[in-house]
C-alpha cells in the first residue's frame, strides 16, 4: 500500500521534502502545501516552493514524486492555479477540500467549500475539461464536511462522476480541526460508496496502525500521514522495510534526525538573516519531534534565544 506524506503549511517545504526523501525515504509521494490565489494570481512564494521539486520535466526528488496541491473558493481561482501548475510541467494536482483552519474556511476554501455542491460541481467539470487529453490528472483531499457528514455524502455522486485519480478522506469535520474522535462509521460508508481509489488520512502514528488499516480495509489505495511522519520521520520506511515491521533503533533514528536537521539548518542560515529569523524558521522542525528526542534537550532547543544557545542545545542531543 502506498504511503503519502500529507501537506502541512510551514513544515513540509521543498527543502524538507527533499531531505526527508534522501535520509529516511519510504514515501511514495510528497504533497506540497497548498497554493492559493493572492491579488488574482498564484502566490509567488507557493510557486517557488514547488519549483525545486521539478526540473527538466522530471521529479527532482529521487524515488518519490511531488504532487502540488491547490485551494480555491471558485472555479475561476481553480483555473488560475491549475494553469500555473500545468505550465510548470507537473502532471498531477491535488485539490484541497479539507483544510479546517478558520481563515480558509471563512473564505469559502478548504472544508468551507464542502457544503457548496454547485461550486464543487463546476470545479469537477473543469477537472474533466483539463484531463480530457490525458496530460494531467487530479485527486481530491477532503473532510467529511465542515459541520456535518451529510455534506460529504451530498458531494459523493458528483465526485464519483468526476475523472479523479483518487480521493483522500480525513474522517473528521472541519469544525473539529484535529481534535475529537474520528468518525469511522461515516468513513466505512464513504469507503463502500466511493467509486474512486480511496486514501485514508488521520491520526496514523505507528506501523501497527498502518497494517490495521491495510488489513481492515483491503480496497484502500494508500495511507496519507502528516503529523505522524513529522513526529517519527522513519515511519514510512519502517512500514516498507519488512512484514514484521522491525523498528529502527532509537539511536539510529536520532542520528538521522540530526542529519536531516543539519540540512535544514544550513538552508535556513543561508536563506535568512539574523538569529531571530533563522531560529523562527528552524525551530519549527522540532515541534512534532518531542516524543523522539530527550526531553531535557528538547526544552533547551525551545528556550534558545540566539544561535549560540541553539547550537549548544542541538549538540547536547548527540551526547545524550
Amino acid at each position: 500500500m502506498q504511503v503519502l506524506f500529507a501537506p502541512l503549511q510551514g513544515y513540509t517545504t521543498g527543502i524538507y521534502r527533499k531531505a526527508h526523501a534522501e535520509i529516511f525515504g519510504g514515501v511514495d509521494a510528497y504533497y506540497a502545501p497548498f497554493l492559493r490565489v493572492e491579488n488574482g494570481r498564484p502566490r509567488e512564494k507557493d510557486l517557488r516552493d514547488i519549483e525545486g521539486d521539478f526540473e527538466s520535466g522530471r521529479n527532482f526528488i529521487v524515488g518519490a514524486k511531488t504532487v502540488p496541491q491547490i485551494i480555491a473558493n471558485s472555479v475561476d481561482e481553480f483555473k488560475v492555479l491549475a494553469d500555473a501548475i500545468v505550465q510548470k510541467g507537473f502532471t498531477e494536482i491535488d485539490f484541497n477540500m479539507g483544510c479546517p483552519f478558520p481563515m480558509q474556511v471563512s473564505r469559502h476554501r478548504g472544508a468551507g467549500l464542502l457544503s457548496d455542491t454547485q461550486t464543487v460541481k463546476a470545479i469537477m467539470d473543469e477537472i474533466a475539461r483539463l484531463t480530457a487529453n490525458g496530460s494531467v490528472k487530479f485527486s481530491v483531499k477532503m473532510r467529511l464536511g465542515q459541520d456535518s457528514p451529510d455534506e460529504a455524502f451530498a458531494l459523493l455522486p458528483i465526485l464519483n462522476d468526476a475523472p479523479l485519480a483518487h480521493i483522500t478522506l480525513h474522517p473528521r469535520l472541519g469544525k473539529q480541526q484535529y481534535k475529537g474522535a474520528i468518525d469511522f462509521t461515516a468513513f466505512v460508508r464513504f469507503y463502500e460508496e466511493c467509486r474512486h481509489p480511496l486514501v485514508y488520512n488521520g491520526d496514523i502514528t505507528t506501523v501497527g496502525q498502518i497494517r490495521k488499516m491495510e488489513s481492515g480495509y483491503p480496497k484502500l489505495a494508500g495511507i496519507m500521514i502528516g503529523r505522524g511522519l513529522l513526529a517519527r520521520p522513519s515511519l514510512a520506511a519502517e512500514y516498507k522495510a519488512a512484514a514484521d515491521a522491525v523498528s529502527i533503533s532509537e539511536r539510529d533514528l536520532l542520528g538521522k534526525i540530526l542529519t536531516m536537521h543539519g540540512r535544514l539548518y544550513e538552508h535556513a542560515r543561508s536563506t535568512y538573516q539574523g538569529d531571530s529569523q533563522i531560529l523562527s524558521h528552524i525551530k519549527s522542525f522540532w515541534e512534532y519531534l518531542e516524543p523522539s528526542i530527550p526531553k531535557k534537550a528538547f526544552k533547551k532547543i525551545k528556550k534558545a534565544g540566539n544561535l549560540g544557545e541553539y547550537d549548544a542545545a542541538v549538540q547536547s542531543l548527540d551526547m545524550e
